[in-house]
């Protein structure tokens, strides 16, 4: 069997094309996870050191990482809720930032501003912040005004008026918590809920607002007012287009930026340089080939996930399984390069390839770039929001995330389906890009583990990266794999 490794040092990626992107991008924050140490070019030893934690406050909103100075919090613990700040600490941000226009788009604070500081912090008086530069130009909205900027960041305008006034009042029997992740039981009544009274595609909580998809391909036709403004205490808003929600908003705060093309990749040979491969590493498929040897897909390039173990013993690495869907061999860099497995099982609902190495193929969970070790996988009601994350995907380097809310995917029905059983539902956890280079989530980082950042090594995985919008990111729960008894070696 393949050599799966118990430890190794941390170490940075080779390609120098990853590593120059932050330089390229100074709008958003790359402030390491941890410290790499570069074993070409070791640090001296300075005599006893002792580590700093990086995070204070709760798990979850509220809590304050490294770099955020402000001498006053913006969550209100009792509360369990945001505040606006007093007109002093409104001062205070501006003299500290020195930003045009401040935007407080909870969970997060946007500040666009023209100068930078040298360190950008993640939070911001204990609240997640992002910093944006002034438009090059003005942008129309979707209901035909001119937007600030700062509206970009959390956009809810959805252009239908299904949801009434004086509509259907409001369906379930109790109201969702803010900023808290719903139970199983609850979100089990608000789909039934929904598929009774419209055709569901997708439905996001995102406290404390819902985004209710509507299939465009059953030719239902919804009236004006017909359908509830408020479910479950939040605002509903009612998107019924082809595009995906969050996919038709322009991301004006990255206009300065530089999108990554797809020679910003990271394709170094590990396995020839390193000896191993580790989280985060390139994996390629090799495309599907007819009978007579003509190509008749590409191959596909994403991230390799990381090593688990059953119950039985059994060993697997986790690829995206939407990376490899004409072909079982797995390849590293390229598919010129080394194969190192092959797919036996595949876990279609949840984007999940299990691949078998070959067993001359050396593997490590113990180095993950900038991230965090991946060391065990977290149970949906084991995230709660607020808490950070953060991914490290070959195109992109590490990426910050925040747990920010929940989606369920329905699956098609025929029209005279009522009802649809709650476990063939498949339930998604939602992240913000606080401080991600959210413009750059390619089908390439596909895969790449989404681990928790914390002051311990606990290395928390929530899931592995599905797809991505301008403004979230989103991943299959992973209960079902815990439940059938997989866990991280």
């Amino acid at each position: 069997m393949a050599t799966v490794l118990g430890s190794s040092p941390n170490r940075p990626r080779l390609s120098p094309s990853i590593r120059a992107l932050r330089h390229q991008i100074p709008y958003e924050n790359y402030s390491p996870s941890k410290i790499v140490v570069s074993h070409a070019h070791p640090e001296p030893e300075s005599g006893p050191y002792e580590r700093q934690p990086n995070w204070s406050g709760p798990r979850g909103y509220g809590c304050r990482r490294r770099l955020d100075d402000a001498p006053f919090s913006l969550w209100d613990e009792a509360l369990h809720d945001f505040r606006h700040p007093s007109h002093w600490e409104t001062d205070w941000i501006r003299t500290r930032y020195s930003p045009t226009k401040i935007g407080f788009q909870w969970p997060t604070i946007v500040l666009e501003t023209e100068t930078l500081p040298t360190e950008l912090p993640l939070t911001l008086a204990c609240v997640a912040v992002k910093f944006v530069p002034p438009p090059l130009e003005e942008v129309i909205g979707i209901t035909g005004r001119i937007l600030p900027i700062i509206e970009d960041v959390r956009p809810f305008s959805v252009p239908t008026d299904y949801a009434g006034m004086r509509g259907p009042p409001d369906p379930l029997p109790f109201s969702f918590r803010k900023w808290t992740q719903p139970t199983d039981e609850q979100l089990e009544v608000l789909a039934i809920e929904l598929v009774r009274i419209c055709n569901p595609f997708r439905v996001h909580i995102l406290d404390p607002n819902l985004i209710v998809e509507l299939c465009t391909d059953d030719q239902k036709v919804y009236q004006p007012g017909s359908l509830p403004r408020s479910i479950g205490g939040f605002a509903v808003h009612y998107h019924h287009g082809t595009d995906p929600f969050g996919d038709e908003f322009s991301v004006r705060s990255q206009q300065r930026l530089v999108a990554p093309t797809t020679s910003i990749q990271d394709k170094s040979d590990y396995l020839r340089t390193r000896q191993e491969l580790c989280p985060g590493v390139c994996v390629s498929s090799s495309g599907a080939v007819t009978d007579v040897g003509q190509d008749t897909t590409p191959s596909m390039s994403t991230t390799a996930g990381i090593v688990l173990r059953n119950n039985g013993g059994d060993q697997r690495l986790t690829v995206s399984n939407h990376g490899f869907l004409h072909s079982d061999n797995v390849y590293h860099p390229t598919p010129q390069g080394t194969h190192i497995g092959e797919i036996d099982e595949r876990w279609q609902a949840l984007d999940i390839a299990l691949v078998k190495l070959n067993p001359s193929v050396r593997f490590t969970n113990a180095n993950y770039f900038e991230s965090k070790v991946p060391r065990r996988l977290l149970y949906r009601s084991q995230v709660p929001c607020g808490v950070f994350f953060t991914l490290d995907g070959m195109s992109s380097g590490m990426l910050w995330l925040q747990s920010q809310g929940i989606t369920i995917m329905f699956p098609r029905r025929p029209p005279n389906m009522t009802e649809i059983p709650f476990h063939k539902m498949v339930l998604y956890q939602q992240f913000g890009g606080n401080g991600g280079v959210t413009t750059i989530m390619r089908e390439s980082i596909r895969g790449a583990a989404i681990v928790e950042d914390d002051n311990t090594d606990d290395g928390g995985v929530a899931g592995f990266l599905r797809e991505a919008s301008p403004n979230y990111a989103f991943s299959p729960c992973l209960d079902e794999l815990i439940d059938r008894g997989w866990m991280v070696v």
